[in-house]
């Protein structure tokens, strides 16, 4: 089998929303496993409703949505995995179609992605054609509109259930920059994600998780290099993020400072005169 999808939930007001996104695909060669965490009667009666299509299905108490997505992944005999969890859905009918008429040579391969935000506004997200440390750094991939080959899994283990909201984040610094897994994009929107989820709005634990990432897999030297900006992390004022970048007087150091995190690095000459000519022609813009 081509395709396992994965769906994870506890008590998702908008799960009904998934659930149709799934079956309603014009494209049926997948499994489709749910890990529900114990959900309340009101959400099993929606599960009810799509068990004719649902392949494997658990119900019971986990220790996170890591916990859970593993759970799945234990579960999953398909050859790529994608993660459409509750309140997740599927941009339209055709999405699996369109995106299953492409080559699928690479260990990861990415679609792009809509984020709807609280207030109901649509934002879109376009995976990287290449996956870089700058972007590593910066952003990360779209995890609904993602497809994971199995095996890395089995190679590289499962999800850290240490983290709560990071541990997608650290998986894919590890298959690209770690382990050099091979990654393409295919450019069909794929998945609409609900930002109202806790990974996107507990903003100080996000933080706190992912800068602990970036310090274990990048160098100081790459972390400057990727010119970490504000948008790092969406919704924040300067302010909030504690970053800054600062040189010395005699022009041969670098100071950043990255949400408390300062590292003092020293520059070449050729490279300190090119980041001053970039930042003069940002200046121009």
């Amino acid at each position: 089998m081509k395709l396992s999808i994965i769906t994870i939930c506890y008590n998702e007001p908008n799960l009904e929303k998934t659930c149709k996104s799934i079956v309603g695909q014009t494209f049926q060669d997948f499994e489709w496993i749910v890990v529900d965490g114990g959900s309340s009667a009101e959400t099993q009666k929606i599960w009810d409703k799509y068990k004719y299509r649902i392949d494997k299905f658990i119900s019971e108490p986990d220790n996170g949505i890591y916990n859970a997505m593993n759970k799945g992944i234990r579960l999953a005999c398909g050859e790529y995995l994608n993660f459409l969890n509750a309140g997740d859905y599927y941009d339209n009918d055709r999405v699996l179609e369109d995106i299953m008429n492409y080559d699928f040579d690479s260990d990861i391969v990415s679609a792009d992605m809509k984020i709807l935000r609280k207030s109901n506004k649509i934002k879109k997200f376009v995976s990287p054609e290449k996956v870089e440390d700058s972007f590593l750094i910066n952003s990360s991939l779209p995890h609904s509109s993602s497809f994971i080959k199995r095996y890395l899994f089995e190679q590289y283990g499962l999800y850290n259930e240490n983290f709560k909201i990071v541990s997608d984040y650290e998986k894919w610094v590890q298959f690209i920059k770690t382990h050099e897994c091979s990654y393409k994009h295919i450019p069909v929107l794929c998945s609409v994600f609900n930002s109202v989820g806790i990974s996107s709005q507990n903003n100080v634990l996000r933080r706190k998780e992912r800068l602990e990432v970036i310090r274990k897999y990048f160098t100081d030297a790459e972390i400057l290099k990727a010119e970490v900006k504000c948008y790092l992390y969406m919704n924040l004022t300067f302010g909030e993020t504690l970053f800054s970048i600062k040189n010395s007087t005699n022009g041969n150091y670098k100071f950043i400072t990255f949400l408390g995190f300062h590292v003092k690095i020293k520059l070449k000459r050729d490279d300190n005169e090119e980041s001053i000519n970039n930042r003069d022609n940002r200046s121009r813009r």
